[in-house]
């Protein structure tokens, strides 16, 4: 949804479906003209189109759907060219395809553009007036297969859901854009078919991104609800995996806030009573989604090698409803629970390490960087920061454009240089060891280059930055780049003893 991946862009989806047709055999002549010529169109629209997205959503309503409109009619156009030569179904398809992926733009409208012009247009909007036209299609299961009405669906849902919340809905529970998600499903879509498809799909991506806590009643609900058996088994069978997941290991709260308390999941080593160090391991999703099984493989790998090895949970804005201030204070107060409660774990004080991947690296750079944003019941007595670092990915500036969402309702828009690490670079900063691929587009290579710069600038000559060559956002998934890191992590640990 728009509001929690506000700056996560898709590539011009009619090229790529372009791409895949052309693989398929016996294309008639008159239809590899067609793609062809839509190819070369799709391209100069996606090259006008996604390297402006700001600036463009920025215009005003008229202004960006005269836009909108007038490269949907040269789609058009170019099929209406070549349709005496196409099949009839063809033709149906693909102007289907053209008017879901125009339409989806518009409807990301409203609160895209409240992101950059920082104006409440999503409730006056006269957007959804116009695409009110579209809502007998959310009951037709023979467009579930069209991908462009997919995602013009979800982005439908997405705008509904932030106009639930803003009402109040949902006000401090859990989920809270899952549950407003599930509400809004049934009143929008009555067909059986439709409806328990879309009911899978957000379920499930619950489940899989955000994990089972407080989804019960959600899951109990479809199981009595849902007929199609593929859908009830792949809910069950990753449910069954997040039950799974959290055996075998202790798992305690570290604080209550406000209705929510926060879990934090320790691997122990087994037959070493002595003091072993602590790695304490920070979940990516843009502060907006991620949940902490996502590390209980690498947790247990870390036990077994005699670490106490934990994976936390903590705040986000797809659950909570709150924005990385929130989780900067839940990661400090995690890393200071450990130190309370280090005797009782056997960890070694003077050995923890704080690590994660892209929002997660920048909780654990924020746990050594952010010297305010302290939850009122911490201990200070206890210090948050860490004794050394592990960042994949992680995320060095909030002021940008990719970081727009989280300002969006702040007062003082420089709020967020108050956890930024690259304007928070000082002195004594922990040994760190820091990668980032070169071609990441999620979290620019420069943003994190020049923090490594600057920190040893000033005397941090224990941070090693290691840059990932031709690798995006996502190294950790990064098959090139596995064995490079490891020996990189090995010799960062040994130089430190650990």
């Amino acid at each position: 949804m728009i509001m929690r991946k506000p700056l996560t862009f898709l590539l011009l989806m009619l090229v790529l479906q372009i791409s895949a047709q052309e693989s398929k055999p016996a294309i008639s002549a008159a239809q590899q003209s067609y793609l062809t010529e839509l190819k070369t169109l799709g391209k100069t629209f996606s090259d006008g189109f996604y390297p402006a997205y700001s600036r463009i959503y920025a215009l005003p309503e008229k202004t960006f759907i005269t836009k909108i409109d007038s490269a949907r009619t040269a789609f058009d156009a170019t099929l209406t060219k070549h349709q005496p030569g196409l099949d009839a179904s063809y033709v149906k398809g693909q102007r289907a395809e053209i008017k879901y992926y125009f339409d989806k733009l518009l409807i990301d409208y409203p609160l895209t553009h409240e992101i950059y012009v920082n104006n409440a247009l999503a409730i006056a909007s006269g957007i959804p007036k116009r695409l009110k036209t579209n809502l007998p299609d959310f009951n037709k299961p023979e467009l579930l297969t069209n991908t462009d009405f997919i995602s013009y669906f979800k982005a439908f849902l997405s705008l509904q859901t932030y106009l639930e919340l803003k009402r109040g809905a949902f006000k401090n529970q859990d989920n809270q854009h899952f549950q407003a998600a599930w509400k809004l499903i049934p009143k929008y879509v009555m067909n059986r078919k439709c409806r328990e498809y879309w009911q899978y799909e957000y379920l499930f991506n619950q489940i899989d991104n955000n994990g089972i806590k407080n989804i019960d009643a959600m899951v109990k609900e479809f199981n009595t609800t849902c007929k199609d058996t593929v859908f009830l088994n792949k809910v069950n069978k990753v449910y069954a995996e997040d039950v799974a997941g959290k055996k075998g290991h202790l798992i305690k709260t570290y604080k209550t806030v406000g209705p929510y308390a926060l879990d934090i999941h320790l691997f122990e080593p087994a037959d070493k009573p002595e003091k072993r160090p602590a790695i304490v391991f920070f979940h990516g999703g843009s502060w907006s989604e991620g949940k902490p099984d996502w590390f209980f493989s690498t947790c247990q790998d870390y036990a077994q090698r005699g670490w106490v090895a934990c994976a936390v949970e903590y705040r986000t804005y797809g659950r909570h409803g709150t924005l990385p201030f929130e989780a900067v204070m839940d990661a400090k107060s995690a890393m200071r629970w450990l130190r309370q409660n280090a005797d009782t774990y056997k960890i070694d004080t003077t050995k923890m390490i704080a690590t994660g991947n892209s929002a997660g690296g920048h909780l654990a750079l924020a746990t050594a960087l952010v010297d305010n944003w302290n939850e009122k019941t911490d201990n200070l007595a206890f210090s948050a920061k860490p004794n050394a670092l592990i960042i994949n990915a992680g995320v060095y500036d909030l002021t940008d454009d990719l970081t727009a969402w989280i300002r969006k309702d702040l007062k003082d828009k420089n709020l967020t240089k108050e956890i930024s690490p690259n304007y928070l670079v000082k002195k004594d900063f922990p040994p760190a060891l820091i990668f980032h691929g070169t071609l990441d587009r999620n979290v620019p290579y420069i943003t994190a280059r020049k923090f490594g710069e600057d920190m040893v600038t000033i005397g941090n000559y224990n941070l090693v930055f290691q840059p990932l060559t031709g690798s995006g956002h996502f190294i950790w998934f990064d098959s090139r780049q596995a064995d490079k890191m490891a020996k990189a992590r090995s010799k960062f640990l040994e130089k430190l003893g650990y």
